[in-house]
Formats: C-alpha cells, structure tokens, sequence
C-alpha cells in the first residue's frame, strides 16, 4: 500500500520540510482527513464554549497554524464569528481563503513565533498544530507568553505527540505556572488512522 500524507507528515522533522510537506499536501488535505473522520476540531470548538465565561462568549480568535481552515469552519459552527488565521503554508491558506471564514488570513514564519503575535486576541486555538510533524513544543510557552491577562489557549495533542517526552515535559512545565490554570482537559477521537487515532484537548487560561 502506497504511504499518504498522513503516513509522511509525523516523519518529517526540519521545518522546511514542513512547510513543503503541507503545500504539497493542501489540495487534498480536506478530503483526507474527512475520510478519516477528523474530531478534534469540534472538540476544540466545544471545550471553548465550556470555559468561555458569557461576557466573553464571542471573543476574538486567532486560529494560529489555521491550515485549510477546518478548524475555523468547526469554531464557526459553535457561533464564533471573530476569528483570524495564519499558518506556514501559503498552500493551506488559499483553501483556507475560499472558505470565507476569517476575517483576516496572514503567512507566519518557520520557527517558534513572536509572543507579540498573540497580544490582540482573547483565545488561540492550536488545533492538532503544536505536535509530532508540526510545531514544535517551545511554541506552548510563546503563546502564552504572548496572551493578555484573561486569555485562553485551545491546544491539542494527538497519541504521538502524547508519547514525546520533549512535548510532554513542556507542557508539564506550562500548567505549572502561576498563572496558568488548565481548565479543561479531556482525551477522545482524533482521526481513524490508527497511529493518531486519540487526542488530547485542553484549553489553558492565563491569570
């Protein structure tokens, strides 16, 4: 059986290679993970509408590492409509533009990202995008780092990324904090590819 996509993308480890992976991938990513029964953006966008508190029901997102944009389309479903997005691959965002979800849609740098990016936004959403074939773990602290006082993170690790010791200690080392509180936790389906069938969904808040 020919490998996919979803076989290649967890093997991939220069940031480069990355970038390249997922243009090359854009065109059919939508389709590929439909067939696998994608969930972990709903969760995302479920967990969120648990710990909003209702003043901050409609808050201002940046979906960051956005992809094609279905994880805007599950925060749109859940009735965000404030949402920004941004991702490495120029690929990803031209699916991402035709779903006309996103106020804004911008190109991010390879590498961990400038926590000033984030200083504008009440949420983050990083659905499947801090872990194994993605971002790396330093990403966790930048975004936090980045937030306001009363911002929230919504993050996702899938099975693989759940067994890397490096991800793993980072995040033990964010909840940590002071001034992080995890408020939500919660493991469930991810994708019917076996390797990555679970994840993790937390949304982390910051005093």
């Amino acid at each position: 059986m020919s490998e996919t996509y979803l076989d290649k993308i967890y093997t991939v480890t220069d940031q480069d290679g990355q970038r390249d992976a997922y243009d090359d991938w854009a065109d059919s990513y939508d389709d590929d993970l439909d067939a696998n029964s994608y969930k972990t953006p709903g969760r995302i966008a479920e967990a969120l509408k648990q710990c909003l508190p209702s003043d901050q029901a409609n808050p201002r997102i940046l979906d960051w590492a956005c992809g094609t944009g279905l994880s805007g389309a599950a925060l749109s479903e859940a009735g965000f409509t404030r949402m920004d997005g941004c991702d490495i691959s120029e690929g990803m965002l031209v699916h991402a533009r035709e779903k006309k979800l996103y106020n804004k849609l911008f190109t991010t740098p390879l590498g961990v990202p400038d926590p000033s990016m984030f200083s504008d936004y009440d949420v983050v959403t990083a659905v499947g995008a801090v872990s194994v074939g993605a971002a790396p773990p330093e990403c966790l602290p930048a975004i936090l780092d980045g937030l306001p006082s009363g911002g929230r993170l919504a993050v996702s690790f899938n099975a693989l990324t759940l067994k890397d010791k490096a991800y793993m200690d980072t995040l033990d080392q964010v909840v940590a904090r002071p001034d992080i509180t995890l408020e939500f936790s919660e493991e469930g389906p991810h994708l019917e590819a076996e390797h990555v069938s679970k994840s993790r969904v937390m949304v982390l808040a910051k005093a």
